[in-house]
């Protein structure tokens, strides 16, 4: 990706004055020296890290936890999207209340300059439209995989809970034909199904999402509880709350799952953060009761900082950090701040390889944790995504939830 960096001194130099100005807690700080591979962190020079991880997960290396430092790797859009982008990206511009107009598919801004005054919103819809196939689900590369959410207790106690979601992309369409679009479904964005499988009073818990390209049309929500064997529409508000038993709620997904039109954005600068782009072992290796990675190495990674900011004031997140990959826009690190401007949370996400259907390798979510640095719970995410896998549009609709409902299956 191409980056103009005209007027950058005196753009870097102002950036520098409100970048020290700031009190968010991580990443913050460049480390005094550059990390090598094989490098060892520790509570003995866990200042070389400052900056790059969490406050809470840096708290637990001055306390003793350690990391290993690997090569970082290279990655590459697949040709399609590469495509896509070079094609229709001189189209696309912002509408006057940040709305994304002219976008067919691809990235929406590759050229930007830094000191762009809309380049808050421009790298919020870069992240929003990344690479994420034609569809996928979440859940393992095979058929009967799953997503397993652990819950961990301020006292190390575990709860576990089993579902599989699967998402479909209509209007952006790089490989399955029809391409770009599903005729039909063009002013949707993306449909999401999600079907809870354990514990076993939650089995059979199915919710249907739509996000709708229209910025001044609400999601559609819906779900079927069991329980009370009814399909009841959710209200936009339901999206903060808790998905028991864990610390996310649905726009912790993917880091931040909101309509963008209703936030506003500020890039706060570049930063270099530890991530894991190559997780090795999945799920990874740790100590019951505790949700750090025992045998995983970390890279540095650059990223671009973005401060995200509810239009709502009621909204549950008043402000949220993320920081976004320059090369994918996925983010490896998300800080999130509660009403009292008090650190709450922070979240990191791991990337593992896995092949398309026509054996070319992609960069896919691994395992994301959440950690709740108030109440001292947690919860790990471990789940793989397939991707295009050719799922129909009709799927993705209430007579699906209905299906449910009378002992069908999505499948």
């Amino acid at each position: 990706m191409k980056i103009v960096h005209k007027k950058r001194i005196a753009f870097a130099i102002g950036l520098v004055i409100s970048l020290a100005s700031l009190s968010y807690p991580s990443p913050s700080r460049a480390a005094d020296a550059e990390l090598k591979p094989g490098d060892t962190i520790g509570p003995n020079n866990w200042q070389r890290i400052q900056g790059m991880v969490g406050e809470n997960f840096l708290n637990r290396v001055k306390a003793g936890h350690t990391l290993q430092i690997k090569a970082p790797k290279t990655y590459h859009h697949i040709k399609e999207y590469t495509e896509a982008t070079e094609k229709h990206s001189g189209k696309v511009r912002l509408g006057t209340n940040g709305e994304l107009l002219g976008y067919v598919a691809g990235q929406p801004f590759p050229k930007f300059e830094l000191s762009d005054p809309q380049i808050g919103p421009k790298l919020a819809w870069n992240f929003f439209w990344r690479w994420l196939g034609d569809d996928y689900k979440t859940g393992g590369a095979v058929k009967g995989g799953k997503i397993i959410r652990t819950a961990i207790e301020k006292d190390g106690a575990e709860r576990r809970a089993d579902l599989v979601s699967y998402f479909l992309f209509p209007r952006t369409r790089y490989t399955i034909d029809p391409r770009p679009a599903i005729p039909g479904y063009e002013h949707i964005d993306y449909m999401q199904l999600r079907i809870d499988s354990y514990p076993r009073d939650a089995a059979g818990t199915t919710t249907l999402e739509i996000r709708y390209a229209d910025p001044n049309r609400a999601d559609d929500l819906y779900i079927y509880i069991p329980s009370i064997r009814r399909i009841r529409r959710a209200t936009t508000t339901q999206r903060c709350q808790t998905l028991a038993p864990s610390e996310f709620n649905l726009d912790d997904i993917n880091s931040f799952n909101g309509k963008i039109t209703d936030f506003n954005y500020k890039f706060l600068g570049e930063k270099k953060v530890l991530a894991n782009t190559s997780q090795e072992v999945l799920p990874f290796h740790r100590k019951q009761g505790d949700y750090l990675p025992l045998d995983e190495k970390w890279e540095l990674v650059d990223t671009y900082v973005l401060e995200v900011t509810p239009k709502d004031p009621n909204y549950c997140y008043p402000r949220k950090l993320l920081h976004l990959n320059k090369v994918t826009f996925d983010t490896h690190w998300t800080l999130i701040w509660d009403k009292r401007g008090e650190y709450w949370k922070e979240q990191f996400g791991m990337f593992t390889p896995v092949k398309l259907p026509d054996g070319r390798e992609v960069w896919s979510v691994g395992d994301v944790t959440i950690v709740n640095v108030q109440n001292g719970r947690s919860t790990i995410v471990t789940s793989t995504r397939s991707y295009n896998k050719g799922y129909p549009a009709s799927m993705f609709s209430l007579a699906t939830l209905e299906s449910v409902m009378r002992g069908g299956s999505i499948e």
